[in-house]
Parts: C-alpha cells; structure tokens; sequence
C-alpha cells in the first residue's frame, strides 16, 4: 500500500522534474544534503522532504517511467548533469526582436529569424521609403518640391508601383506619327487652370482614383474625352465617361496590367461610351457589358440623359498631337484639357508639393510610363529665377500631392511630357459657335 502511495503522490512531482526538466524550480540541494548521501537498490527511508511531500535520493527512484526522484538526483547520485536549459533564439533588426523562425516586415520586405540569429531579409526596392523622402526634402530648395511620405505606397514593392499604379505603355509608331496640329500663337495669361475657369464652370471631371490596378491609360483617355464634352457644349452635356468600359473592353490591352493610348482613342472614336454611373469604375478586369453592336445607351441599360436628347454613346473624332509647349498652352485654353505621357521614376511617388523635377537620387533605377491630364501653366518667381510649370491632374486620388494635382517644370520636356500630348474633338448634339480645324 505505502509502495503504491508513494508513486501516486509523487506522481506530479516526477512529471515536472524529469520530464519537463524544470529543476530550476525546485533547486535544492536535496540529495546533496541528505547525511548518508544516495543509496543502493530500493531504500523507501532514502528520502528528503519537498514541497509537503518526499523526493527520494535511492536507485529504485529512476525505475519507472514518472520517478519519484530529488532534482539533483541525477546530477549527484549518478555524475548526470542535466541539459541545460533551452536558450531561445532571437533576432534584432530595426530595433525589432523576434525568435526563430519568426518573420517580420521592414517596409515592403520579409524578414525571418534563422537559426544563427541572423534576420534573413528580402532585399527587393520598396515604392517608398524613409530615405527617398528624407534625400528629397534635404535639398528641396535646390529641387524646388517637396516629398512626404504616404501610407498608401508603404509596405509595397517598386515594382507594384511601376506595373498597377501607373499602367500606360510606351507610346506606339501610331502615337508617335499621329496627326500633329500647330496652334497659332496668342497672348496667354501668364497663368491658366481649366479647373477654376469660370466659362466653364463644373464641366471638368474631378480627380480620380486608380487604385492597384494600372489603369492610368483608360482614365486619363476617358478624362480628357470627358471634360471635352463638357466644355464644347458650354456645360449643356457634363458628363464623367466610363473609364472601366475601357478597361474592360478594349481589346488587344492588358487590362490592369496597362494598355495603349492609341487603341482607347481608336475604341471610343468607333464604338463610343457609356456614363460612369452606367459601368462604375472598379479598378479590376470586368464583364464587358457593351458590345461593338450597341450604339444606343437605351440598349445597354444606362439612364438617357434628360437635358439633351441624346441616346448614342459618347463617341469623339481621331486623336491629334501638339507639338510643342506653346501649341499645347493654346489648345488648353482654346478647347481644356490635353491628356499626357510621362515617365516616372520612384522619387514622383513621394511628391508632396511644389515644381517637379526628377531628381538625380534614383536616376539608374527603372522607371515607367504613366498618362494625366494637363490642365493649365504657371510660372514661380524666386528672387531672380523664374520657373515654368504645368498644372496636371494625376488618377492617384486627392489624398496625393496637391490635393491630387502636381505643377511640374514647363518647355523642359520634363520626364518627357511633352513628348506625347493627346487631345480629341467630340461628337456633341450641341454645336459651339466657333468650329476649330480638327480632322475627323
């Protein structure tokens, strides 16, 4: 009975000390301290006293699978030290510590803790960082802008950026060799912004939001054809164009992954568009829900507009190019809006405010094309230096730059804006009094 009694009870005290081994617990001496030391065989009198029970310091001890054992047993009777404890093992990046195996994020790369304590970490460039902002900002009155730093782009890789926030691909042999039109010069304002212009009121389309899909190539065309309806009908037909018609139904295109300028102008020239109330915008490849055979907004379900009697989509004529700085400040002011090709570089995402101009900081760093709206011109006078800028409207939402336009330098052919400037003229039921030469 006392045999049985004497491993029922110290039962539990067998389990903590030899099979979780925390003998740092309970940590004596015991055997060490018993007069006579350890015995030989079964000895149930080879005991000492611990925690309200008794440990036992005999051979007998270690017979079982749960033993009644001292916790120094092993090390005093038997010359057994006991492993040591297990040291966990961390890693410290950034001021961050995390155990192995563990991962973490710095930015837009992961981070694992290896068995070394060592923190693995990808090594990919990220969209935006601290450094970028701060090298920006330490010489922003030489750049002449500033960066912030948005917590949209953080924790997202450069190459995301380049592929699913800009999305127009490089300008084609037919964008190239597209029909130029030169505008006679005239006396401009020193400065002009389509979007305040009273004549026109709230006829310009407002700021959009591409989201991660890049789609810049669709809204932009669909701005531009926008604002042109607007200001060509002297505000009798405002309308904000469907830019995921585009998206979803232009062929040949990558959807979100970008698409050409030539074959949206070429889409909306043949077929035509609907609203955006008709084919809401998304930011992701969707059902084409308007087939070339449509013609009539009454055939694929959009609401007919009530103060012109118009039924057919929204179609424009074939898109021109302007040559140069001057032909492109002339055709804003004489008809708004122009759509343009840019390429980004990975300071432009961190624009805050004032006149862009690449920086030299990332110049070897890959780079991408992206379209927007140029919607007006200034100029900037800093003591003796005067500097040109153009006012355009980016698709990154209103939270980004200024309230979601940027000014960037004018007759520079910064970034190469100038390079690719679009325009269209529309196909309106309400004709303006003056006709420019456009082709059709």
């Amino acid at each position: 009975m006392f045999e049985v009694l004497k491993v029922n009870v110290l039962l539990f005290v067998g389990i903590v000390f030899f099979v979780n081994g925390q003998t740092d617990e309970f940590p004596g001496p015991y055997c060490a301290a018993r007069e006579g030391g350890c015995c030989k065989n079964r000895t149930d009198d080879c005991s000492v006293p611990i925690q309200g029970t008794l440990c036992y310091c005999d051979e007998f001890c270690n017979e079982f699978i749960n033993g009644d054992c001292c916790p120094d047993y092993k090390s005093f009777c038997l010359g057994i030290e006991p492993p040591p404890d297990e040291i966990a093992i961390k890693c410290v990046h950034n001021g961050h510590i995390f155990e192995e195996s563990e991962q973490i994020r710095d930015n837009c790369n992961s981070c694992t803790c290896k068995t070394d304590g060592i923190a693995e970490c990808e090594q990919d460039t990220c969209l935006i960082d601290n450094s970028i902002v701060q090298n920006v900002n330490s010489i922003s009155d030489q750049l002449g802008w500033r960066a912030a730093n948005y917590s949209e782009f953080w924790g997202r890789k450069y190459a995301e950026g380049l592929e699913l926030r800009l999305g127009t691909k490089e300008p084609t042999y037919k964008v190239k060799t597209m029909s130029k039109i030169s505008n006679k010069p005239e006396s401009l304002p020193l400065s002009f912004n389509a979007m305040h212009e009273q004549k026109w009121g709230t006829s310009l389309t407002p700021i959009h939001d591409q989201g991660w899909c890049g789609s810049s190539w669709a809204i932009s065309t669909a701005s531009v054809a926008s604002d042109r309806f607007g200001i060509h009908t002297k505000g009798k037909e405002i309308v904000n164009l469907s830019p995921q018609q585009l998206l979803s139904c232009v062929g040949k295109q990558s959807g979100c992954s970008g698409g050409h300028l030539d074959f949206a102008w070429n889409y909306i020239r043949r077929t035509g568009l609907v609203d955006e109330d008709c084919f809401p915008y998304t930011g992701k490849m969707e059902y084409c829900k308007v087939s070339r055979s449509d013609k009539k907004l009454s055939s694929v379900g959009c609401r007919l507009p009530t103060n012109v009697p118009r039924d057919h989509l929204y179609r424009v004529g074939p898109a021109y190019s302007l040559n140069n700085e001057s032909d492109i400040m002339v055709e804003i002011w004489e008809s708004g809006p122009v759509q343009a090709t840019m390429r980004v570089y990975r300071d432009f995402f961190t624009y805050r405010s004032g006149i862009y101009r690449h920086s030299a900081a990332n110049r070897a760093e890959r780079s991408g094309f992206h379209s927007v709206r140029l919607v007006g011109w200034g100029e900037e006078r800093n003591g003796y230096e005067l500097t040109k800028y153009w006012i355009a409207a980016n698709s990154w939402g209103s939270w980004w730059g200024e309230n979601g336009f940027f000014r960037i330098l004018r007759g520079a052919n910064e970034c190469e804006i100038e390079n690719y400037v679009l325009a269209t003229w529309p196909h309106v039921h309400v004709t303006p009094k003056k006709s420019p030469q456009r082709p059709f």
